[in-house]
């Protein structure tokens, strides 16, 4: 049985309202020098095979540890901003889950000696000769020699290691490509709508059609007396 309605039906169109709010999912570029670093991270990873890193070229290596280098230090600082606000809004120490993990509210507690004298003194009190927590303060070694003719291999096991460190950042180069990246995504979002948008309205066409009622055309259900 079919049955014509005059209420209207919810409409599937995308809203072309540009007052309107925003769709929850829609693409929006924070501000942020994470964002900017990890878009060109993840271009740089996407356009080499780094699974395999002895074939990789040096240079190639360089951007690599550049951008991995500039993003640790960016989400570790916006980690803590985040950490903060959390720390305002978490009440209790039960874990609070989000989509990607869960998170909770701890405590730890951080000693430090109260002052010399003060420390030595109770200790003693308390049977403890002074000798025993007495140690050598590496710092008060560092000041004794600048101030004396005793080598530093007289009092240190010293041990060289090698490390690569990042030098200095490229960041017009780093700007020129992140803009090029930017403007890609601008055109790939801008596809994407065009192609839903065509989607939909052929969705759209198709439920009107099945759903409209046209003068000169009749329907005809199955009654008892047809079976």
């Amino acid at each position: 049985m079919i049955i014509k309605t005059e209420e209207p039906t919810t409409s599937l169109l995308l809203d072309e309202d540009p007052s309107s709010d925003s769709a929850p999912d829609e693409r929006t570029e924070p501000d942020l020098d994470v964002y900017a670093d990890a878009l060109l991270l993840v271009d740089a990873l996407e356009r080499h095979e780094v699974e395999a890193l002895e074939g990789v070229e040096t240079g190639t290596l360089i951007d690599l540890y550049t951008l991995l280098s500039d993003v640790q230090r960016n989400a570790n600082d916006l980690r803590k901003e985040i950490a903060d606000m959390l720390l305002d809004r978490l009440h209790h120490d039960r874990p609070v889950s989000g989509s990607y993990g869960s998170v909770q509210r701890t405590a730890r507690t951080n000693r430090s000696l109260k002052d010399d004298d003060e420390v030595l003194d109770t200790l003693e009190a308390a049977g403890i000769d002074r000798s025993r927590v007495v140690s050598v303060d590496r710092g008060k070694v560092d000041d004794a020699l600048e101030v004396t003719d005793v080598a530093e291999s007289d009092v240190f096991e010293t041990e060289e290691t090698e490390y690569v460190r990042k030098a200095e950042v490229d960041e017009d180069r780093k700007e020129t490509r992140l803009q090029g990246l930017k403007d890609q995504l601008a055109a790939s979002d801008a596809d994407d709508a065009d192609q839903l948008r065509d989607e939909v309205e052929e969705l759209e066409s198709r439920i009107e059609e099945l759903t409209e009622f046209k003068s000169g055309h009749s329907y005809h259900t199955r009654s008892s007396a047809d079976r």
